[in-house]
């Protein structure tokens, strides 16, 4: 059976300089739609007889109930890299009609997602600004009904309260704690490139660390996994591309990695 992960986000939009040139006038020159995503990808698809499918989290926010429904039904595999719960919650076709119609609901895709791990997907959270709780909170992951209120968390992490990110413009230390681990083997964790920031989290229960990065004197989950039915979840708490990840991706053993944490045979 051919291996299918879904990507989704690490694409941004660009709009160029403004120049001003009168008190009444502007323009914004140029335009560009950037792939950060496109890194990893490149590895993943290196895994034999994997396909991959890449898109932006605005695409995803847009897809319709069917579309989404198919996508499920085709993917082994899904990523979300700076994904926003509301890109993953909502749809303008939610907001269509609201006073006309008598009740105003929509399928919740936390539920269909969770159901599609508990039969045997692989759902992967990748760091990010907009990844865990993010960027003065804009994340929100952790007040979604995956993590909230609920005993039985879907992600292997627990989001804090907040802003998450914890950046430096020099490194922090990394080690494995757990050596045995597919992912992990035989790869030089000692050669791990400079990593720019990543999303402070904590294990939830029954999760299992695997990385752990050091801030200060405090150590934090890196990368971390728990079962869920006959699926599993899976995080990376720092970017698999810039610019947490600008070094981490030149590293000679980035494709290694990837490809191990991906490979069917793990599941």
């Amino acid at each position: 059976m051919n291996h299918r992960i879904w990507h989704v986000g690490n694409w941004c939009a660009h709009w160029g300089n403004e120049f001003r040139e009168s008190a009444f006038r502007s323009s914004i020159k140029d335009f560009e739609v950037l792939n950060y995503a496109k890194f990893l990808v490149r590895a993943l698809e290196r895994i034999p007889s994997t396909e991959v499918i890449s898109i932006p989290s605005w695409e995803l926010y847009h897809m319709s109930p069917e579309d989404f429904d198919k996508r499920l039904e085709w993917a082994t595999a899904i990523i979300f890299g700076d994904v926003e719960t509301q890109s993953l919650h909502l749809n303008p076709s939610f907001f269509q009609n609201q006073f006309e119609s008598r009740h105003v609901t929509f399928p919740d895709r936390f539920d269909l997602l969770k159901q599609w791990i508990e039969a045997g997907g692989h759902f992967h959270m990748n760091g990010g600004w907009f990844s865990f709780s993010g960027h003065q909170g804009y994340g929100g992951w952790g007040r979604s009904r995956w993590q909230k209120d609920t005993e039985e968390r879907v992600l292997p992490v627990e989001c804090v309260a907040g802003d998450d990110l914890i950046e430096s413009t020099a490194s922090f230390q990394v080690r494995t704690v757990k050596d045995d681990h597919a992912a992990v083997q035989e790869i030089d964790w000692a050669s791990v490139p400079p990593i720019l920031g990543f999303n402070e989290t904590a294990p939830s229960p029954g999760a299992e660390v695997i990385v752990e990065i050091q801030n200060g004197n405090a150590w934090y989950p890196l990368l971390a996994e728990r079962r869920l039915g006959k699926g599993r979840t899976t995080a990376w708490t720092t970017g698999a591309s810039p610019h947490w990840g600008v070094n981490f991706m030149k590293w000679e053993q980035y494709d290694r990695f990837w490809q191990q944490l991906f490979a069917p045979r793990l599941k």
